[in-house]
């Protein structure tokens, strides 16, 4: 994948920044969506039988305050991003998009564990442990946050505003796509979220830079955490993981098909990037 620096991508939306840039307004899109979103959330701190409503409303309108911002402070409509997501998508590209995801999920997962729970960050990990349990007190609330809400908007906001950005300044994508999954990483606020959803963020981008649809990362997003959200439910734990983390032979040949996997997306979507 050496010539990412020879493509361009057709039809830009009408706004670009560096990485310094892109650091800054996911900052600020992340100030906004925590200040909004726990002024909605206040009253449940009161009478938490109002997280069945307030749980969900507080991250949503929290998240689109976000967006919001960073679409007037960059002079630019929604108009562009509701055309990503109806961007016309194969059924070829589907289906390899969600094995690249399966693929790499076992790494993701390996890397994630690596980070310690215990010693200097064990304060931290059960500050972490006690918000994710208690969306299984609402389930609901939690599936609507975590599996509806938190794929489509998180999309639009960090590959449909912070990515593109980056790659209408030619940035070289690669570059670009991995700082974007960095900084996605970075947003989630803790260092388990950080290494797993960096990662993520990083197919995440691929994908959307290779197909142009941001409806196809919407999709992968929803699916990884559908996948985590039901697992968390059924062993009434985070800490559970879909693969075994210690079969490093599953891993490689997992890591080794996804990487084979993205390699035919890159040449199947070739032609719809070569200027």
């Amino acid at each position: 994948m050496n010539n990412f620096e020879d493509i361009k991508v057709t039809n830009p939306l009408p706004f670009s920044f560096g990485i310094v840039k892109a650091i800054f307004y996911s900052i600020i899109a992340v100030f906004v969506m925590q200040v909004i979103g726990s002024i909605i959330q206040l009253p449940a701190f009161f009478y938490p039988i109002l997280n069945h409503v307030l749980l969900p409303l507080g991250f949503l309108v929290g998240i689109c305050a976000a967006i919001g911002t960073l679409l007037g402070t960059l002079k630019t409509n929604s108009k562009p991003i509701i055309a990503e997501i109806k961007h016309k998508i194969s059924v070829t590209e589907i289906v390899l998009s969600i094995l690249i995801w399966v693929g790499f999920l076992p790494l993701c997962e390996y890397f994630t564990t690596l980070i310690p729970t215990n010693g200097p960050l064990e304060g931290l990990y059960k500050q972490f442990e006690t918000s994710f349990e208690m969306l299984l007190n609402y389930k609901f609330s939690g599936f609507l946050m975590v599996c509806i809400f938190a794929p489509i908007f998180e999309e639009i906001l960090f590959r449909g505003i912070i990515l593109r950005g980056m790659l209408n300044a030619k940035i070289t994508p690669i570059v670009a796509i991995v700082i974007s999954g960095l900084i996605f990483g970075m947003a989630h606020l803790n260092p388990w979220q950080f290494v797993g959803a960096g990662l993520l963020g990083t197919i995440f981008g691929f994908v959307y830079y290779r197909t142009k649809s941001l409806f196809l990362p919407i999709i992968l997003h929803a699916l990884n955490n559908s996948l985590s959200f039901f697992i968390m439910l059924q062993d009434n734990s985070m800490s559970e993981n879909v693969f075994d983390t210690t079969n490093f032979v599953s891993i490689g040949i997992f890591t080794a098909l996804a990487m084979i996997l993205s390699f035919i997306l890159y040449r199947t979507t070739h032609k719809n990037f070569i200027k």
